[in-house]
């Protein structure tokens, strides 16, 4: 965004918002991220962007769940405007939107509700890299493509006679318990200054209402004044 439209729409809005957004951009990360794969439910895909956003979460990956991502706003309350939403590219390959993916450091962690010899529980997961958690289609879960780009599978321990979850449940489960974990050992998982001022633009304009609209007007304030300039003074 243009400096002088931020500087502009920050104008625009409270003390108590942008202290509000500092804040909230001091405990984000990108050291644990998520990847929706083939979700159809837009409750499922909302409620997975609200934990995010409460986690301090800020990227989910989508392949074939994009179309959904702004459904379902009254179980997601908003978040949406807070999360970076990174969608495979309809013709690319899936092997080539993995490898770019961790070409950025991470380790992929797909879920599976099915047990051999190698899956391992979530609480045996060694947190040493950059994780994105991977969680798939809500009756047939991950496909077998993705699995093969997966450098963990896990599962959730279950004591019970249904042995699965939801897919929102389960996501909720496994980054509560991954995020609880990493902010306890005191790694250095938050965001750099570069990345928080890039996001704080972005959260300034989704903070104001019709934000495309004033910035509209704004601009041909702008152009209208360039092009007629004040008389100098006698």
């Amino acid at each position: 965004m243009n400096k002088i439209y931020y500087q502009f729409l920050e104008k625009l809005i409270s003390k108590n918002r942008k202290e509000k957004i500092d804040k909230v951009l001091s405990k984000r990360t990108r050291y644990v991220s998520v990847l929706l794969e083939n979700i159809y439910q837009s409750h499922n895909m909302s409620a997975v962007i609200r934990t995010c956003d409460n986690l301090g979460i800020q990227d989910i990956y989508t392949i074939n769940s994009e179309k959904i991502k702004n459904s379902g706003k009254s179980i997601s309350l908003g978040a949406e405007k807070w999360i970076s939403i990174k969608s495979k590219n309809k013709n690319e390959e899936l092997g080539k939107y993995v490898n770019k993916i961790k070409k950025n450091g991470y380790k992929i962690v797909g879920t599976s509700t099915i047990k051999n010899n190698k899956t391992f529980d979530l609480t045996d997961l060694v947190l040493n890299n950059k994780l994105i958690f991977a969680f798939g289609n809500e009756e047939k879960g991950l496909s077998k493509d993705l699995i093969k780009h997966c450098d963990h599978i896990i599962s959730i321990p279950m004591y019970g006679f249904a042995q699965s979850y939801n897919i929102s449940v389960a996501c909720a489960i496994i980054l509560s318990n991954i995020m609880f974990k990493i902010r306890e050992s005191k790694k250095s998982i938050f965001l750099q200054n570069s990345e928080k001022a890039e996001l704080r633009k972005e959260w300034i304009k989704n903070s104001i209402k019709n934000s495309n609209l004033i910035l509209k007007n704004f601009e041909k304030e702008r152009a209208w004044k360039d092009s007629n300039p004040r008389p100098p003074e006698p």
